[in-house]
């Protein structure tokens, strides 16, 4: 296999001479490589490059008042990385994606869980979830430009789920005349094949981008412990052979299909319309059945400026998430079916006094979800409307005060919640300094409040409670940040960017599962049931004995996890990044994450808290030759322990990653990358532990042609 791929890379290479090509970012590389690669790479430093998230208007990063991570395409290139969480893990500390039941992805950043951090794409929602997290293969990398962070509560622009913070994919644009690319990667991994192509053009008032993505990843052995006949041999012996511990033992394989469709008119020089469309299908190859998850999306975007600094955008999306289960002969069962659509309409205007702006918008969202998790298979929908105002006030190009205000409704719950940020800048010669509060909510989830899920038919039901109250938080942070540049014409000429941020993070009614002792009549799976957590009767019987109510009435007492409101919940911690980049093309970064929770945050076996994380990168950039240039990555990801002490979680963890990508001629990449390049490998398979068999490599080729 290995000298098939690298033979197709050579025949591939050879005929670079006939190709007419551009780079990955549309540009043609022309003359050093430091004059279009370093110049992407000092714009984050010099914090010059425009973000839009923590404000809804666009900023220069150096502006914003609010802390934003920038992952821009220069990185998602280094980082080798394919999927939303290769790459956030590599980037960011203090945060983790683990495993919970079925093998979905479960997201923990700064104690936060999937359900309170809300993911966005060019800043839509996406429908659906797999135990509480985003299906996260539906954000491939693709077509990414960049990726925003912003940590910590952000409801007042973004409403519910966006209590613990907000990560938005952004489009890359696209303008030069017409592009295409077909690209190919191979991951030893699971035997993993990834192939793509992109087309764009820009004709007149018309520009499209398509893109298209498969992948195919075959299942994967992790640990299997002994076997009966090394059991048999130690026994003979009178040995004794330690227990698999594990709790994953195989990866499921698996195969996925993306087609994306982007088209904006250009009407005038005021006027764009912007529609878009997409499909994805994923396939889940478990033991005894196949789980089939399809996703459809589309929306259309109205953005109209008038002269005098006054701007509006009107949009409808429509999202819609299914899963299915189907026996391996391919026939589906019904038993496992799930359907979660979303519409929204939405509304911003934004009018410009002078320096300052007054941001004014509304959302209607519509939720409908249908689920085997239900009783019946029934269904339950909700509207949620909101209305938001902010007002950004720029006294002077030093200093910048935004402050938010949101009121949000939710039809099911009745629940109802007032959110606000204010926040504030000041610039002085190199240091920048940022002060944050922010409230945060999120509503209950109609799974939330309605679910009835006997597990397994064994008796033991995960119940939904529709008198949930909605989470909030209360969210402080300052920061401080250092950028400057060395110049002195020698050896360490460079720009560099040092930042340092605390936070703390106040939960109020936090929802949960909590184990509680019900009773049940006959009619139980019908919903009849009533929660008696403080009778002592009942925790005295235990599960499964009869209880004897006053009346007479004969009920059974069991013990079922109940979705509940806790209190009491605090989390602390500090952020650190610095990075330097040397004119001469080599480029250091590192950053590392402390986190200090009181309270049930996430303590179980599928997530865990921990206390220090740690990433880094050393790159390098260099052209040899007009036609030959390669850059160079070495980067790294470090996990401390659990905070709980625990021992049936991953007890912690370091990987290291080298990258190659080449450059030959304008527009053939050709990368080569090892992975957990120091061979780690758990002693046990835990949700939470890093799903390595050891050192893996992938190599993989991209045409760009214009």
């Amino acid at each position: 296999m290995t000298q098939k791929i690298l033979m197709s890379i050579v025949l591939l290479a050879s005929v670079a001479p006939t190709i007419q090509a551009a780079d990955i970012d549309h540009n043609t590389l022309k003359g050093n490589i430091k004059h279009d690669k370093e110049t992407a790479l000092y714009d984050s430093l010099t914090l010059d490059q425009v973000v839009v998230t923590a404000t809804h208007t666009p900023k220069a990063l150096k502006d914003v008042p609010v802390v934003t991570r920038l992952i821009s395409l220069d990185d998602i290139k280094k980082t080798d990385a394919t999927t939303i969480q290769d790459l956030l893990v590599q980037e960011l500390p203090g945060l983790e994606f683990g495993f919970s039941m079925g093998q979905e992805t479960s997201l923990n950043m700064s104690g936060f869980g999937g359900n309170a951090v809300l993911f966005l794409v060019d800043g839509e929602r996406v429908a659906g979830e797999t135990v509480d997290n985003t299906d996260y293969n539906r954000l491939n990398l693709d077509n990414a430009g960049r990726i925003e962070i912003v940590k910590g509560a952000s409801s007042a622009l973004y409403g519910s789920n966006a209590v613990g913070g907000v990560v938005n994919i952004i489009t890359k644009e696209s303008t030069e005349p017409w592009t295409a690319n077909v690209n190919s990667r191979y991951s030893s991994f699971g035997n993993e094949w990834r192939n793509g192509a992109g087309f764009s053009f820009n004709s007149g008032k018309w520009n499209s981008q398509t893109n298209f993505q498969h992948t195919n990843i075959e299942s994967i052995k992790l640990s299997s412990g002994p076997t009966s006949e090394e059991k048999a041999l130690a026994a003979l012996l009178g040995q004794t052979i330690e227990e698999d511990k594990s709790n994953v033992k195989k990866l499921y394989g698996q195969k996925s299909y993306h087609v994306k469709e982007r088209v904006m008119f250009t009407a005038s020089d005021f006027l764009r319309f912007i529609a878009r469309g997409g499909y994805f299908y994923r396939e889940s190859q478990r033991d005894t059945y196949n789980y089939h998850f399809n996703a459809y999306n589309g929306g259309l975007k109205v953005l109209y400026d008038w002269k005098n600094g006054q701007n509006i955008e009107l949009s409808y999306a429509y999202d819609q998430y299914d899963k299915a289960n189907y026996t391996p002969a391919g026939k589906r069962t019904h038993d496992h079916d799930y359907c979660n659509t979303q519409h929204v309409v939405h509304a911003i205007y934004n009018h410009t006094f002078g320096e300052h702006v007054l941001t004014l918008g509304s959302d209607l969202l519509h939720d409908y979800l249908s689920t085997y998790q239900f009783l019946d298979n029934t269904s339950h929908e909700q509207n949620n409307i909101d209305a938001y105002a902010q007002f950004d006030f720029n006294p002077s190009k030093r200093f910048n005060l935004v402050g938010s205000l949101r009121y949000d409704y939710f039809s099911a719950s009745r629940a109802d919640a007032l959110t606000a940020r204010l926040a504030a800048v000041c610039k002085l010669n190199r240091v920048t300094l940022r002060a944050n509060y922010a409230s945060g909510f999120r509503a209950p989830s109609l799974k939330e409040m309605y679910m009835h899920f006997d597990m397994g038919n064994m008796g033991y039901i995960i119940m939904g409670n529709p008198d949930l109250k909605p989470e909030k938080s209360n969210n402080f942070n300052v920061a401080a940040e250092l950028s400057g540049m060395v110049s002195k014409g020698g050896f360490l000429d460079g720009k560099y960017n040092i930042t340092l941020m605390g936070y703390c993070n106040i939960f109020d009614k936090r929802i949960t599962t909590v184990d509680r002792y019900w009773v049940v009549d006959a009619s139980y799976k019908e919903g009849g049931y009533q929660v008696l957590s403080d009778d002592k009767r009942i925790s005295e019987v235990g599960d499964g004995y009869v209880f004897t109510a006053d009346d007479g009435t004969k009920y059974e007492a069991l013990t079922s996890s109940l979705y509940w409101n806790e209190d009491g919940v605090k989390v602390f911690g500090l952020d650190f990044s610095a990075q330097y980049r040397f004119d001469f093309g080599l480029g250091l970064r590192y950053n590392y994450a402390y986190m200090h929770e009181s309270g049930n945050v996430i303590d179980s076996q599928f997530s865990q808290p921990r206390t220090h994380s740690m990433t880094w990168r050393v790159d390098y950039d260099h052209r040899f030759s007009r036609r030959y240039a390669l850059t160079a990555a070495l980067s790294g990801r470090y996990l401390g322990k659990p905070q709980s002490g625990r021992q049936d979680v991953d007890q912690g963890y370091t990987l290291w990653k080298l990258m190659l990508q080449q450059h030959i001629r304008k527009g053939i990449h050709v990368n080569f990358a090892i992975d957990n390049i120091l061979n780690y490998k758990p002693k046990a398979y835990y949700y939470c532990s890093p799903m390595t068999t050891g050192t893996t490599y992938s190599v993989g080729i991209s045409l760009n042609f214009n």
